[in-house]
């Protein structure tokens, strides 16, 4: 990088990725503006409305909470899937940083005007988990940025915040970037570590202080590819799912033996009624119906036999 800024031809040239800053722009711009509306057809398969549920589950809006999500979207979180564009308005990109990728599907007429479509991927009717490859560890990535903090006085030397969102959290982050244009240059590591230090912080804090198990035993996340999407929250569905997703990553018998025992012990701990109980194992069944976990059927089935002896005991 040079003192001057860059043009994108120059960050280009560096293997900096540019393709997708045009139509991330507008659809942050879309959303910023209330130019959205959802797409509510269910798809064939019938598993394209779970994130709605989850959603509505958690006490939010779902077209509140999309545009949310759109607008703080950045480029290096999608691809294109031309694939899935059959029309000239139709755009259709992925947020591949979850185990399942987010398919975003609008239909942009005259780009005026987005009909969403905010689903996880279940391309005929096999959910495709992303392949876990550790890529460059110093990849660098163009952002949108909130706001400017400071600038280092005939330097191309800022520090930014960014408004980083993965499923339902929002994290205010500070990062070091250099100017290009109209977009900053950041390294993605450094904002995927905020993301992998908040969920290892939040089940760390579920072993230790509500569970009283030893935490050393556990494999931690090491990248946002296997996490879920509806991990990133403080609900009671956020927790259950994320330690579905600390078991899954479990390399031996013993670390899934307390990963277990973990998700068990919490389940046996919530205090829900018959009717919350009913809500939370629909959302459960219909959420994995998109997964590529294995044996989670099994892990479903032992979460309901707790759930109702987690009311007889408790209600």
């Amino acid at each position: 990088m040079t003192k001057t800024e860059p043009t994108y031809r120059d960050i280009e040239d560096m293997g900096i990725d540019t393709s997708m800053i045009k139509s991330c722009k507008r659809l942050r711009q879309l959303a910023k503006l209330d130019r959205i509306r959802l797409d509510n057809s269910e798809h064939r398969t019938g598993l394209n409305k779970h994130l709605f549920d989850y959603i509505s589950y958690c006490g939010l809006d779902v077209l509140t909470f999309i545009k949310q999500y759109l607008s703080n979207l950045q480029p290096y979180m999608i691809e294109r899937r031309k694939d899935q564009e059959p029309v000239r308005t139709f755009l259709c990109v992925i947020d591949n940083l979850y185990r399942i990728s987010v398919y975003i599907k609008a239909d942009a007429r005259q780009y005026e005007e987005l009909i969403i479509s905010f689903h996880e991927d279940n391309k005929r009717g096999i959910a495709k988990s992303n392949t876990l490859i550790k890529r460059n560890t110093h990849e660098y990535v163009p952002i949108f940025a909130d706001s400017i903090l400071s600038k280092i006085e005939n330097e191309n030397k800022y520090i930014v915040k960014v408004l980083a969102q993965r499923g339902l959290k929002v994290l205010p982050i500070e990062l070091p970037a250099l100017k290009c244009q109209d977009i900053f240059i950041v390294e993605k590591r450094q904002i995927n570590m905020q993301f992998l230090s908040y969920c290892n912080d939040y089940i760390k804090d579920l072993y230790t202080s509500d569970l009283e198990l030893d935490y050393d035993k556990i494999e931690v996340f090491t990248m946002l590819q296997q996490i879920s999407f509806t991990s990133y929250g403080n609900d009671t569905f956020s927790s259950i799912s994320l330690l579905i997703d600390s078991l899954n990553i479990q390399p031996d018998y013993i670390s899934k033996q307390t990963a277990d025992f973990a998700l068990i012990t919490f389940i046996q701990n919530l205090k829900l009624t018959i009717e919350q109980q009913e809500e939370l194992k629909d959302l459960l069944r219909r959420k994995y119906l998109v997964s590529d976990i294995k044996k989670i059927d099994i892990i479903l089935n032992r979460i309901e036999e707790n759930l109702s002896l987690s009311y007889n005991n408790g209600l």
